[in-house]
């Protein structure tokens, strides 16, 4: 809740939360490629959790096809960078917003805020998709 939080369960900041790939193959270095700024590094805008349940594969790389493994990550406190000699004195090496711990959740809570995050999923799409002219 430190992120997702407010009638649209989001602050509508940007965090860091461990999945930049840095120096590796899908590198992503999100808000420092607009702001150019290195406190930036990694950091994507947290989105809203209304209708979470419908868009699949989750976070901003599309790293999980499903909630299980969204729960588990969060469960464990997110990646956290391994800093190679190399790395070290490199201002663009990216630090996880300290926002984000392990939850520490059993079995039966990851499936109660599942349960919880299905809650906020209307039944129905709102949103009407416009036929295009043929």
């Amino acid at each position: 809740i430190n992120c997702h939080n407010g009638p649209l369960f989001t602050d509508n900041e940007f965090h860091n939360d461990g999945l930049t790939y840095f120096k590796r193959k899908y590198e992503d270095l999100g808000l420092y490629n607009v702001t150019k700024k290195p406190e930036d590094v990694g950091k994507f805008k947290t989105p809203g959790l209304r209708n979470v349940m419908k868009t699949a594969p989750w976070f901003h790389n599309g790293l999980f096809p499903d909630m299980d493994g969204v729960m588990n990550m969060y469960n464990v406190g997110m990646p956290v960078q391994r800093v190679r000699p190399e790395q070290e004195n490199d201002p663009l090496l990216p630090k996880n917003d300290k926002l984000l711990k392990g939850l520490m959740l059993s079995k039966a809570e990851k499936d109660a805020v599942v349960s919880f995050l299905d809650a906020l999923t209307s039944p129905t799409i709102l949103i009407r998709v416009e036929k295009l002219p043929q």
